[in-house]
């Protein structure tokens, strides 16, 4: 525990001087670098399943898609549009990846390889293009305040969920993915999140658009906190399936870039579509 809690103190204020010293450029330096390390351990998780997907080729287009989304040229194209044009240029690639090969190539090869990029680059290319296209609209600040709301209240999921469930936890939620969750612990998890959620708004004052306020903000948070659970989750069923425990060592008391990630690779897209469904409209 103290190792988890020494290394997420480092990486809180790493990535607090990244965002002072560059912005919103440098968050999306952050999660160009963070969503390569977790496809390529999600990729190594593969291949201990039997999979044989293509790691370096895939990993340097999930590269490319995560920042072009951000960098792609203003005002051209919409949301919607943008994110439709990189799930067929990602599915194109994978498929002359194996053009070469054989027809079993399409199922040890091709689909493992279009998963990862889909599962991990793909879904964080949504609060890029979220983030890109309020820039034309707001203050530069909003983006990155929205989505650095939404990365706390995930994380808050996560440490409710540990805390309360280890103090609490008796009814397995999930035991066949992860035998540690327990529904005292999920509800742990809404504590902190919805908790947390009104505490980041209030300390931020009047910087957030008018409309978050209230009910939305309890239920936003409350949304992404299960999200986030379930997110969690479907990393565990891959690690189960690889038989590890963790995804990498990189990160002392946590793991890998993967185990660090998990909650936040459904979790940060949903809410990004939430906000902007629903405060945005």
């Amino acid at each position: 525990m103290k190792a988890r809690v020494g290394s997420t103190v480092i990486l809180c204020v790493l990535v607090a001087w990244v965002l002072w010293s560059a912005g919103i450029l440098g968050g999306v330096f952050l999660l160009a670098l963070c969503s390569a390390l977790t496809q390529w351990e999600l990729y190594q998780l593969m291949e201990k399943m039997g999979w044989k997907p293509q790691k370096k080729m895939a990993t340097a287009w999930g590269i490319i898609v995560v920042q072009g989304s951000f960098f792609s040229r203003e005002g051209i194209f919409d949301f919607s549009y943008v994110l439709s044009a990189l799930v067929l240029a990602t599915v194109i690639f994978a498929f002359f990846v194996v053009l070469a090969g054989e027809p079993e190539d399409l199922k040890n090869i091709f689909l493992p390889t279009i998963f990862g990029i889909l599962y991990v680059p793909t879904l964080f290319c949504i609060p890029l293009l979220f983030a890109r296209n309020l820039l034309i609209l707001s203050d530069p600040n909003l983006p990155l305040l929205l989505i650095l709301w939404i990365i706390f209240v995930a994380k808050l999921s996560d440490i409710g969920g540990l805390l309360v469930g280890r103090r609490f936890g008796k009814r397995k939620l999930a035991p066949a993915f992860s035998p540690q969750k327990t529904y005292e612990g999920l509800m742990g998890s809404l504590l902190f999140s919805v908790t947390g959620g009104y505490i980041f708004v209030f300390c931020c004052g009047c910087a957030w658009p008018a409309n978050f306020t209230g009910i939305k903000i309890g239920a936003i948070a409350a949304i992404i906190a299960v999200i986030a659970l379930i997110s969690d989750l479907v990393e565990s069923g891959f690690k189960r399936l690889a038989g590890v425990k963790d995804s990498g060592r990189m990160i002392p008391g946590i793991g890998g870039a993967f185990d660090l990630m998990d909650s936040l690779i459904l979790s940060l897209p949903a809410g990004v579509i939430i906000i902007k469904t629903f405060i945005f409209r």
